[in-house]
């Protein structure tokens, strides 16, 4: 007769042995299951670019389409901004992190700080980034003091902070995937709809607009950069550089994963805020 024991102490060991998770991974990759092959250049970055574009909640998920559209009242409008300008006044940060991060190599690090200088304003404080969003926010009636000690969602703060834990902790590579890549990819195209909406919607001038136009790429602008077209571009020709071997390949596309999820629980969190709560159904559905 077998030792009762005996029995359930191998059952358990196999248990455990397939409870083993893969060191390179999402939670649910089991050790067992094998790397994807690298994958050449070109069509590694092509595969992420489609990742990222392909991904709502990485372009316009349903906050965006609603502001969009125009579904939006000022009052909600306002608050968006105040969610903005505390994920905007963080970012530059973000920049500096992946260029600390990529130590010995100069031209990841002149083109992250040629980013940050721009972030900045060309070290000019009127001119920085999220200044620019104050400009947007005075047009909309958010007061300097509003933007500046807003308090930010659950889902404002796990986003902002959660972003930089990626860019501060990761291989430079994947910092550069998931804080400049994946985020800038989308922003163009995002950026030019919705300056037309609050154009169209609240009769804003290029002025108010001006975080948009540098975002997207404008000529006019007195200092064009060819907007975050141009960045995104620069990072892919870096990716197309160093993103070798099939596991540094693999952190990449998870780093780009991450990037993602994170702004998913983001834009869930100004829908629910901005768009959900305002709905009259809201009350019955939280009783």
């Amino acid at each position: 007769m077998p030792n009762v024991r005996d029995t359930r102490t191998e059952h358990e060991a196999e248990l455990n042995a397939n409870l083993d998770h893969a060191p390179i991974g999402k939670p649910q990759t089991r050790l067992s299951e094998p790397l994807p092959p690298e994958l050449p250049p070109d069509e590694f970055v092509k595969e992420l670019t489609n990742e990222v574009m392909n991904s709502a909640a990485a372009n316009i998920g349903p906050f965006y389409e609603q502001l969009i559209a125009k579904k939006i009242p000022i009052e909600g409008v306002r608050d968006w901004v105040k969610q903005w300008y505390i994920d905007a006044r963080i970012f530059p940060s973000v920049i500096a992190q992946i260029a600390a991060n990529s130590y010995y190599f100069y031209d990841a690090r002149q083109f992250m700080g040629a980013n940050l200088a721009e972030e900045l304003g060309e070290f000019n404080p009127s001119r920085e980034h999220p200044v620019t969003v104050r400009q947007l926010g005075r047009a909309l009636g958010v007061s300097d003091e509003e933007l500046e000690f807003a308090e930010p969602y659950p889902e404002t703060l796990l986003y902002v902070e959660y972003r930089q834990h990626l860019v501060r902790d990761y291989h430079w590579l994947e910092g550069l995937a998931a804080g400049s890549f994946a985020i800038e990819l989308t922003i163009p195209g995002r950026f030019r709809r919705i300056a037309a909406a609050l154009r169209e919607q609240f009769d804003l001038d290029d002025e108010a607009l001006e975080v948009f136009r540098i975002h997207a790429g404008d000529e006019r602008l007195e200092l064009d950069y060819g907007g975050d077209d141009k960045h995104a571009e620069e990072a892919s020709n870096l990716l197309r550089k160093y993103a070798v071997g099939a596991e540094l390949q693999q952190r990449i596309r998870l780093a780009i994963w991450r990037s993602i999820q994170a702004r998913k629980v983001y834009q869930w969190g100004l829908y629910r805020e901005i768009c959900l709560k305002r709905n009259p159904a809201w009350e019955t559905l939280t009783q």
